[in-house]
């Protein structure tokens, strides 16, 4: 019989395992962080990746696991939780599940939409990118050059990432003063998520595909003409399915395969118009030539192109927004990603009950680290 420590060990690779062949999910490599409870589904099957607050269990996505054992799987993650008399929440979870929630007496609640890319069909040409166009051009002409690293980045580069992602935060004004998570990186966390990134990469499966490239985690740096770092991003990978596995999945859009997802985005105040743009263009068109069938640029909360929500949804956004100051970029990200065309695809809340909404909410804002006078607002 396996001890304690061991018994984690063991969780912790099958999870790897897990993730490497169905992590699909944008979130997905979020999950094996050090903070993160799993949940190990009988026999290995699938793994539930979450976070413990105030009797809430919030997952980190959708479980991962094959398609076909998906509904299994949640069930037995909540009658897990069920025995542990908590509440659960499933964070972000994508739309193709939201049949077999339903199924299983839970509640979902729109929360956003996340901006897809598909690399391969991806082009600057044409008069609706003619302003990303302009500001990359605008920023080549300052001198700014874009420099890429594929798993950790040298000592030298990290202590710059890190001065700039304090003065970043730092001119947050008015928003939180330190990095929120759970579901987004951390730079203080990045050479430990890189590092991650590269043992789930040299994990052997039998559903290895040779011509297929294992995603790592990719960081981009734009330097001034001088050579100091103005901006920089960071992409966590996402793994898809295995090959057999492909055709039981599909998206809004129609895109679900392998890729990147934008995670860390980071600009001085000085840093040359376009340096952003210039550094997802270059990326996008990287991972083009890589193969990527999907690239990330995260989700917008309460975003909804797809006029799905209801109208009391649009009235809680607008006053979590404008009156108690939580999420109030909203409007300037969206129109920032919306500037590169993306496929808008919905993202989900699940809950146990509709009543159980409000305390879920809290749950969620807690372990994603808001802080600041909003939240104790809301939590009066």
């Amino acid at each position: 019989m396996l001890c304690a420590k061991e018994q984690v060990v063991q969780v912790r690779h099958t999870g790897a395992e897990l993730i490497r062949c169905y992590g699909g999910h944008t979130l997905a490599f979020f999950g094996l962080a050090p903070q993160n409870l799993h949940f190990l589904a009988p026999g290995g099957e699938g793994l539930v990746n979450y976070r413990l607050t105030n009797n809430v269990a919030v997952v980190l996505g959708d479980p991962v696991c094959a398609p076909k054992a998906f509904e299994h799987v949640t069930r037995s993650f909540l009658d897990f939780c069920a025995l542990h008399d908590w509440r659960v929440a499933f964070y972000q979870t994508y739309p193709e599940h939201s049949a077999i929630y339903r199924a299983l007496k839970l509640s979902t609640f729109k929360m956003g939409e996340e901006a897809i890319i598909d690399p391969q069909t991806f082009t600057l040409s044409g008069s609706a990118m003619a302003k990303v166009r302009f500001n990359c051009r605008h920023a080549e002409r300052e001198g700014v050059i874009i420099h890429w690293y594929e798993g950790v980045p040298p000592t030298a580069v990290m202590h710059q990432l890190e001065q700039l992602s304090s003065t970043w935060l730092e001119g947050k004004v008015g928003q939180h003063a330190s990095e929120t998570g759970f579901s987004v990186g951390r730079i203080d966390e990045l050479i430990d998520a890189a590092e991650g990134a590269d043992r789930i990469a040299n994990i052997s499966t039998l559903s290895d595909d040779s011509s297929r490239i294992v995603p790592r985690l990719v960081t981009g740096v734009a330097t001034t003409s001088s050579g100091i770092a103005c901006a920089f991003v960071t992409f966590t990978p996402i793994y898809g399915f295995s090959s057999s596995e492909a055709a039981a999945t599909g998206g809004q859009c129609g895109v679900r395969g392998w890729g990147w997802s934008i995670d860390l985005m980071r600009r001085a105040p000085d840093a040359p118009r376009g340096a952003i743009e210039l550094l997802l263009v270059g990326a996008i068109e990287r991972f083009r030539s890589c193969g990527a069938q999907v690239v990330g640029l995260g989700m917008v909360a309460w975003a909804d192109t797809r006029k799905e929500m209801m109208p009391f949804q649009r009235q809680l956004a607008n006053f979590v927004t404008d009156r108690l100051h939580l999420l109030e970029s909203r409007r300037t990200l969206f129109s920032f990603k919306e500037k590169f065309h993306p496929c808008w695809e919905s993202r989900y809340m699940v809950a146990s009950t509709t009543l159980a909404l409000p305390k879920v909410a809290l749950a969620v804002l807690r372990v994603r680290n808001y802080s600041g006078g909003g939240l104790a607002r809301l939590i009066k």
